[in-house]
């Protein structure tokens, strides 16, 4: 099913569809909503998950951490080589580091200015606007554009003078009007946002014309 959250974030290897982005909340690998809902389930006991158990079983000790918790800007920032290390033997590499990249921008897009650790997600998102996987890189901007704010617009009207991925720049180009006109919107004076009404374009050109207008993972505060 192409609308089921775990295919999403672990078997489909391309971008999430922008309509479904919304509707995924904070899930990053599978998720237990068919669990909670199934009508054969309504008996059952709830599970207690054991980090400890879990190693012992594996034999190592070497994934400790990965326990039902994940930090969504730590994973933005992982490398390839600290991916593998932290995730070997575990069901998360069927995601790779990119599917789980995408789906750490997703989260963050949808948690928003929400997210306990916000002033560390839009620094973390530009970072990846910048030098990550064209996949993140598109996913990236839709979570700046989802969180708003001066510091995500300057990010993506950065980021649009070098794109040369057009799936990229595209999604630029959606995040920044978003928050255009989300500000265009607002009851606030626009001179209090730090934006004109019609902000001029980068130097490039190319962009931002802009008219009015518990097998599943989710985000850091809480287990599965």
């Amino acid at each position: 099913n192409a609308r089921c959250i775990s295919y999403l974030t672990i078997e489909n290897r391309g971008p999430i569809p922008r309509q479904l982005r919304p509707l995924m909340g904070d899930w990053v690998f599978g998720c237990d909503i068919c669990q909670d809902v199934c009508p054969v389930n309504r008996k059952a006991q709830p599970g207690v998950f054991n980090a400890e158990s879990a190693d012992n079983r594996r034999g190592t000790q070497k994934n400790s951490r990965v326990n039902g918790f994940l930090d969504l800007v730590e994973l933005l920032e992982m490398s390839e080589d600290d991916f593998r290390s932290r995730f070997a033997g575990t069901p998360i590499m069927r995601a790779k580091r990119a599917g789980m990249q995408r789906n750490a921008c997703v989260a963050l897009g949808n948690l928003g200015l929400a997210l306990k650790d916000s002033g560390a997600a839009v620094p973390a998102l530009g970072r990846v606007l910048r030098r990550g996987e064209p996949l993140v890189r598109s996913h990236a901007a839709w979570a700046l554009g989802r969180i708003g704010g001066p510091a995500a617009a300057a990010l993506l009207s950065e980021a649009a003078a070098t794109e040369i991925e057009p799936d990229v720049l595209e999604e630029i180009q959606l995040a920044f009007t978003e928050i255009c006109e989300r500000i265009a919107n607002s009851t606030l004076p626009v001179r209090h946002s730090g934006f004109r009404r019609n902000p001029e374009p980068p130097s490039n050109g190319r962009i931002l014309a802009t008219k009015p207008l518990d097998s599943g993972f989710r985000r850091n505060d809480g287990p599965i």
